[in-house]
Parts: structure tokens; sequence; C-alpha cells
């Protein structure tokens, strides 16, 4: 089966503890239901369609969070999947070294987890950002079809504009979320964060069964959170099964204005 898979990343700032690298995987046979899924959601929910997702922008819209919620439950009851990778930053060796090479060393590291999981191929489309060597997806597609040694195989990977990428713009609200929510746990609470993204990732972590959103998980073929470097960060502040909730309540507009 080949599966088609969206990311965006989250947490490059030096401001963030960590960083997150996240993507949505939907095998292609069924890609056009899912996309239209999205879509109905995005109108159920009265949302612009000319103006991008984005995780940066989820403060006082209610429409935005009440969509997530709603794309949560959608990749639950589907084939499709959500897969993190949190990277603390301080243990990571690499990430002192060269920045932009360790991003890169954890998207081919993310890539080989899921079409190795997957046993499957994956054809990825990523959130194209600016880097000093424009051709690190092509480096990311070799070097992790040559450790996958025929388990799993990644056909291509293709730098997009997430502006005309819808399931790229939902990686990004998850991915957003995930990192919010494990860096102020890393930050002891002390980061920025705006009430309303709170609210946001309470509500996410809701839907999984959890009363923050800042573990790992136990593997999970719906949404799994992986943190790394795993001999410093696995299982902190714990690790936990992911139990879906599917009647969590939507926020209304006082909660977050």
């Amino acid at each position: 089966m080949e599966y088609s898979l969206f990311a965006d990343e989250s947490g490059i700032s030096s401001a963030d503890k960590c960083y997150t690298i996240g993507c949505l995987l939907v095998p292609c046979q069924h890609l056009k239901q899912f996309e239209a899924e999205t879509i109905r959601l995005i109108e159920k929910h009265n949302l612009p369609t000319d103006r991008e997702l984005k995780w940066s922008r989820v403060k006082r819209s209610y429409a935005v969070i009440n969509f997530m919620i709603d794309v949560i439950r959608l990749i639950m009851s589907s084939p499709a999947s959500f897969i993190c990778k949190v990277t603390w930053k301080e243990p990571y060796r690499n990430w002192h070294k060269n920045e932009e090479e360790a991003f890169y060393k954890s998207y081919t590291m993310l890539m080989n987890f899921c079409a190795s999981r997957l046993n499957s191929e994956i054809k990825a489309k990523i959130d194209d950002k600016s880097d000093a060597y424009n051709k690190r997806h092509e480096v990311v597609e070799i070097i992790a079809n040559h450790q996958l040694k025929g388990l799993g195989r990644i056909n291509s990977v293709t730098k997009c504009d997430s502006k005309t990428e819808l399931l790229i713009q939902v990686a990004d609200l998850l991915t957003g979320a995930v990192n919010a929510s494990h860096n102020l746990w890393l930050t002891q609470g002390k980061a920025e964060i705006h009430e309303g993204k709170l609210v946001a990732i309470s509500k996410i972590a809701e839907c999984l069964g959890w009363s923050n959103l800042h573990h790992d998980t136990y593997p999970n073929a719906d949404f799994n959170i992986w943190h790394f470097p795993e001999e410093e960060y696995r299982a902190q502040p714990s690790t936990e099964r992911v139990e879906p909730s599917f009647d969590v309540k939507y926020v209304t507009w006082e909660q977050v204005s």
C-alpha cells in the first residue's frame, strides 16, 4: 500500500526548548475521501477558505479549535494517522553542532519510522522552509531508503508551499499544539503562550483521553508521539496509552475571548 504523507514542523526558534516534526499519513486510496471530509469540517465551522490554517493563528478563534477537535475524531475513525517526533534540544548533541543538519536527521528518522512501521511506500510532501542547503529533502529520501533496506520505501519527498496543501496545514495545527505543550513542560510553565492555545492543547489532550498533552505514547496506530533523544527523554514525564474520546465538547467564544 502507498501512503501520502504531509509534514510540518514547530519549535525551530531559539526560544523553544524542543522542536517537533509531525506527519499526517493517509492511504492514497483514501486520500480524496479524507480531503473531502476535511473540507466539510472547514465548512461546518465556517472557517475562511482563503486563509491558511496555522497554529500561530490559534488564539481567539474558537472555530479553529473546534475544527481541530473534529480533525482528531476524523483521524481516529479513519485509516489516517498522525505521527510526530518531539526532540528535546538540550541533550541532542547534533543540534548544538549544526541545527539544520540535525533537523533533517530528525526528518530522516521520522520518515524511516513511518515507512518501516507501515511497511509501505510513502509519497511525502513537506512544508518548504528556507535552508542553507536547498536539497535537504532529496538527502532525506536517499538516506531513509538506504536505511530502510526494503522494509518500506520513500517514493518521493517534495517541498511544498503549505498555502496550497490543506493537509500540510492540518499537520501544522497538530504539530504546533504538541510542540507548544511539550515546550511548556520543559520550561516548567514559563513559556509565553496565548490562553486560546492553552484551551486548544487541553482539548486535544482530552481527545486522546489525557489530562495533558506533553506525554509520549506507547506505539499507536492513530496518534503517536515519539520523544527523542530516547535515553534522556523517553517517558518524560510519562508514557501514556491513547484512549480516544469522541464526546469532547466544543469550545465556546467565551472560553477563548
